[in-house]
């Protein structure tokens, strides 16, 4: 019996693994609300409630120099945002002010992805 147990445990962690949660699908429908995907047209721009997403990336690599830290910064962001952990410039602050959590409406697992995919993507 336990080795049937075993089995099925097996083939549930190899299937879901394989179907995977997907970070460009996950972007799409818990970050783009607010965080545009493409730059934004002159008519877009006054109405921006985030940074664009390239933007965000963009400052991050600049400061976090490899994928791992880009990843965990990212993704304990998503979870956990502060003023002490802005990393971007003060005028973006001020015009869009602190990202709400996304706790409760992103797992952990999700945030890591999102992350890897932002990491990746742009």
């Amino acid at each position: 019996m336990n080795h049937l147990k075993s089995a099925m445990l097996l083939t549930f962690a190899l299937s879901s693994a394989y179907c995977g949660i997907d970070g460009e699908q996950l972007t799409e429908s818990k970050c783009t609300v607010c965080h545009m995907s493409s730059n934004p047209t002159v008519e877009q721009v006054k109405n921006m409630v985030a940074p664009p997403m390239w933007g965000v990336v963009r400052h991050l690599k600049r400061d976090l120099k490899d994928q791992k830290s880009f990843v965990n910064f990212v993704s304990d962001y998503i979870l956990e945002p502060s003023k002490e952990k802005i990393r971007f410039n003060k005028e973006a602050m001020k015009r869009f002010g602190l990202m709400p959590s996304m706790k409760g409406t992103i797992s952990e697992e999700e945030a890591k992805i999102i992350a890897e995919y932002l990491y990746k993507t742009y």
